[in-house]
C-alpha cells in the first residue's frame, strides 16, 4: 500500500494547490493518519478498488504539482 511520507508543510501545500475532489482529501488525511485501505472504505462507505483508485489519482495530482 502507498504510504503518504511527507510533512506536514508538504502536506498543507498539496491541499491547496492540487485539484483535489472532497472525497480524496478525507482519503488523503486518513492515509495520513496511517488507516488502511480496508479501514478507509468502511469508514467511507465505499469499496476497497474505489479508495485504490482515489489514492492513484492523488499520487498523480501530487507529482504534477512538483512538476
Amino acid at each position: 500500500m502507498q504510504k503518504f511520507d511527507f510533512t506536514l508543510k508538504q502536506y498543507n501545500y498539496f491541499i491547496k494547490e492540487c485539484p483535489f475532489t472532497d472525497e480524496e482529501i478525507k482519503i488523503l488525511e486518513l492515509r495520513r493518519k496511517e488507516k488502511s485501505i480496508t479501514e478507509i472504505s468502511i469508514k467511507l462507505n465505499i469499496s476497497k478498488s474505489t479508495v485504490d483508485r482515489r489514492i492513484k489519482s492523488i499520487i498523480n495530482k501530487i507529482k504534477k504539482s512538483i512538476l
